[in-house]
């Protein structure tokens, strides 16, 4: 088997072999890379560049990492990321390649080295060694997590260990595979001269009792022919006597036959004159039923509650609804009951005035139904308003900071509660419990906004069905649990706002809201503090014209 060799060298190529200066890296073998460029998001968290597309643009330059770790603090990113190889001498090759890359270019760990003013934006990166393993802070805390120091020396012994006792392994295993071997042939010579022993054996026996078994088969079958003998005969005499009894019945069954006949013809009789009256009694109920289907037509008739000024026509029309329906049943019911004389001119006022009803009942619906349009276009365009004012506060958040109506972004979690809980539970320093909260209150925003998670039941209780907390789900139960009713509530709070703010999209969203209330603003409340606004940007501007 090859054995592996390690050595480092420099741009040209020559091996360092110096025994008593000889570097220890971090094994596994592991790079570092500084600079990387982070921002600020909204909630002020500084964030970069994930570490999938960090490792990816390694791998296309032909370093072959097996993971890029980004260094995470309290604050977010930290501008820091681990680079991860494999464990083999192709992984410190690679690592080497890696470090002599970003040397070349003017950006490795002497270039850091140099200090903040001689940097540019670019990243700079090196393969960890002794002193970074010894570095303070995070950095330093990340890079000796499940990792140690070793000499390439160190590594070249283990692995010439290794390679012994994997040799002496394999020797040991051949030679108990040779000596089982050995086992297996001897005991398969064993096995074979019992069997032919055994062979032998079963011949004479066979041939001793061929006679004797062949005698007792005739034996046997003479017994078994005598019995089906017997057995048949018995079958013949059960079936002489079924048949006897079966004779017996047919005659009887022919008797009753008439009697059935007659009793067929009275029931027929009787549900021929039944169906008769089931006819009638289904006329009746037809032109009952119509009536009642009718006179239902005026409850599926509903208008939105907002259009106040057709309050009067709707209750107009509901008569007229009323009084057609209730023509339409006397209509019917005349019909069914009147003769050919004095109820013909009846009939026929009756169907004009019903005409004339219908006529008016059409007009009204159309006019409802135009009013209703309407109401729905200034609804979208109330609507849009609303967006415009949420998108003014945003841009205006200075001028309206001393106002009662402000921008709430619905759903959002506040990371206060997340803080003190994990202060009150780990009792750690404010760095670690800022780390843990921020961590802690990012879980919990993917599970708000999760719209497969629905921790709420419908209650019925008190006659009116309503959605409540299902306070038996076991995250919920969890949490409070581990972190207590205040971190608990905050957490129902903002599930509760994005199912009623933004069910569908399970996404935050921004809505005016009135902060002395606690409610939703109204567009009127809204207006005034718009006024307010000018008034006050009127005055500071004429203020400083007077200047």
């Amino acid at each position: 088997m090859e054995k592996q060799q390690f050595s480092v060298g420099d741009s040209s190529g020559e091996t360092k072999k110096s025994e008593c200066t000889e570097e220890k890296f971090v094994w596994p073998w592991v790079g570092l890379v500084a600079n990387i460029q982070t921002e600020v998001d909204k909630t002020g968290r500084r964030v970069g560049r994930s570490g999938s597309t960090f490792r990816d643009e390694l791998i296309e330059k032909g370093f072959d990492p097996t993971r890029v770790q980004p260094i995470w603090n309290f604050k977010g990113h930290s501008g820091f990321a681990l680079v991860e190889f494999t464990r083999d001498i192709k992984g410190f090759e690679n690592a080497m390649n890696f470090e002599r890359s970003y040397k070349s270019d003017g950006h490795g760990k002497k270039d850091w080295e140099k200090g903040v003013h001689l940097r540019d934006d670019k990243p700079y990166g090196w393969v960890a060694r002794e002193e970074d393993y010894n570095r303070g802070g995070i950095v330093g805390k990340n890079v000796k997590k499940k990792r140690d120091l070793k000499t390439l020396s160190q590594l070249q012994e283990e692995e010439e260990r290794k390679m012994v006792q994997l040799v002496e392994s394999m020797s040991q295993s051949i030679e108990m595979k040779i000596i089982s071997k050995q086992e297996l042939e001897h005991k398969v010579d064993e096995t074979s001269r019992v069997l032919e022993s055994v062979e032998l054996h079963n011949y004479q026996l066979n041939e001793t009792y061929k006679q004797e078994e062949v005698e007792k088969m005739h034996t046997n079958l003479q017994g078994l022919y005598q019995q089906i003998l017997a057995g048949h005969d018995k079958s013949m005499s059960d079936l002489e006597t079924e048949r006897e009894k079966l004779e017996n019945r047919a005659r009887q069954i022919y008797i009753n036959e008439a009697e059935m006949e007659k009793s067929r013809l009275e029931i027929e009789m009787n549900q021929k004159a039944m169906m008769e009256q089931n006819e009638a009694n289904m006329e009746a109920m037809k032109l009952a039923e119509k009536h009642q289907a009718s006179s239902s037509l005026k409850e599926k008739e509903k208008l939105h509650e907002k259009i106040m000024e057709m309050e009067a026509k709707l209750n107009e029309t509901q008569e007229l609804e009323l009084e057609i329906e209730k023509l339409k049943g006397s209509t019917n019911v005349m019909k069914h009951m009147a003769g050919s004389d004095g109820d013909g001119e009846l009939m026929e006022k009756m169907v004009k005035t019903q005409m004339e009803l219908e006529a008016r009942e059409t007009a009204l619906h159309d006019k409802i139904m135009a009013v209703t349009q309407k109401e729905r276009m200034a609804n979208d365009e109330y609507q849009e308003a609303r967006k415009e004012m949420i998108q003014f506060w945003k841009e205006n958040e200075d001028l309206v900071s001393g106002e009662e109506i402000r921008v709430k972004t619905m759903g959002h979690l506040d990371t206060k509660p997340f803080l003190l809980a994990v202060k009150k539970k780990l009792r750690c320093s404010e760095a670690r419990a800022g780390l843990k909260a921020m961590e802690l209150c990012s879980f919990w925003e993917g599970q708000v906004g999760n719209v497969h998670w629905h921790p709420f039941k419908v209650d019925e209780s008190d006659g009116i069905a309503k959605l409540v907390v299902d306070k038996n789900d076991l995250k919920l139960v969890k949490l409070k649990s581990d972190y207590g009713e205040e971190l608990y509530n905050e957490v129902v709070r903002a599930k509760v706002e994005i199912v009623e703010y933004n069910p569908s999209g399970g996404y935050v969203v921004s809505e005016m809201w009135n902060l002395e209330k606690n409610r939703k603003a109204t567009m009127e409340e809204g207006t005034d503090v718009m006024l307010k606004m000018r008034k006050k940007l009127v005055a500071m501007k004429n203020k400083r014209k007077r200047r």
